[in-house]
């Protein structure tokens, strides 16, 4: 069942980082344990010596992404958690001209490592385009910047490069 905290807790970490910015990256629902993206059609992701037009370190960036956020579904407190390992098994080139999505999941958490999966696809979730496995190390609430703690968990709007808040 959708829940709209989660939904936008997860977008405003996504929205923080540049590079999900720029790739368009959205949410399109959240709960306790899992999150759907979608990943715009773009010109900037095309690449004329390939037959498909999704760059490969896009979609890498879109399962690393989705998985990371999916940790944010199940954690009680923003927390730092980096990528520790990413598995991803492609399994057809997506069709041009149509978005991808991603449906990722954190199916177990330790004291110190969560575990995700994911599975990317463009029409149907059961024809998958690819699937990925991560690990992520759980570095625990004392070492987050509280801004960005703040940023997530919708306390402010944003903060400027030299720390400044703005609301």
């Amino acid at each position: 069942m959708r829940n709209p905290e989660i939904e936008a807790r997860c977008q405003r970490f996504m929205d923080a980082l540049a590079h999900v910015r720029k790739l368009g990256l959205r949410v399109i629902k959240a709960d306790e344990r899992r999150v759907t993206l979608v990943l715009p059609v773009q010109d900037q992701l095309k690449s004329d010596k390939t037959t498909t037009y999704l760059l490969g370190g896009a979609l890498t960036t879109l399962i690393d992404t989705a998985s990371a956020v999916s940790t944010l579904c199940v954690l009680p407190e923003f927390e730092i958690a980096p990528t520790l390992d990413l598995r991803i098994d492609h399994m057809k080139a997506p069709e041009k001209n149509q978005p991808l999505y991603i449906q990722a999941e954190c199916y177990r958490t330790t004291r110190s490592v969560m575990f995700t999966r994911a599975t990317v696809y463009q029409t149907s979730v059961d024809e998958p385009v690819a699937f990925g496995i991560g690990t992520f190390m759980r570095l625990g609430t004392d070492v987050v910047d509280p801004k960005m703690k703040a940023l997530v968990e919708g306390e402010i709007e944003s903060y400027d490069d030299d720390g400044e808040v703005r609301a």
